[in-house]
């Protein structure tokens, strides 16, 4: 049985929207809400904010929103990487990675909230750690950063050829 390339189109054309459909729920539903949630932590930082109590357990709740946001976008479906388009292959790997890169910054900017919070709360809490814990923050989020860059081009690329007719 032979599959005629109009059946074919369509079908490429579903799973591009599909993947186009999955990469805005990234951007839009995990991305923007952590670019939030971190620029509320930065305004608790700042100096003239020195005496007021932090909110670290609502920092935590934020954080982990985000994170479980990003993995419930379900990147399993076998139509992205057996696709006969390289770019819908190279986009699903994309967003793959920086799915990964963004739940690991999460969880380091929960594992920083978590130290200042005890460090808040007079715990032992050692400069050695968190400089180690700051650090990871930086790298993760230096990390996703290099992966969302790479998204965005990808996908840039990917909805400029084929955007407009995966939205008909």
């Amino acid at each position: 049985m032979k599959i005629s390339k109009k059946n074919r189109d369509d079908a490429e054309n579903a799973v591009s929207k599909k993947l186009i459909e999955k990469t805005e729920c990234f951007y839009i539903d995990a991305v923007e809400e952590f670019r939030e949630a971190e620029q509320k932590i930065i305004n608790d930082s700042q100096f003239r904010s020195i005496f007021r109590k932090k909110d670290y357990d609502g920092n935590i709740a934020l954080l982990k929103e985000c994170r479980k946001r990003a993995l419930s976008i379900d990147l399993r479906e076998p139509e992205f990487y057996s696709s006969q388009r390289e770019d819908t292959k190279a986009v699903a790997e994309a967003l793959r990675q920086a799915v990964s890169a963004f739940t690991a910054v999460c969880d380091a900017y929960v594992q920083l909230q978590v130290f200042l919070k005890k460090k808040a709360q007079k715990e032992e809490a050692k400069f050695s750690t968190y400089k180690e814990i700051f650090n990871k923050v930086n790298d993760s989020k230096n990390a996703a950063n290099s992966a969302l860059h790479h998204l965005d081009i990808v996908y840039t690329d990917y909805t400029e050829l084929f955007g407009d007719e995966a939205h008909e």
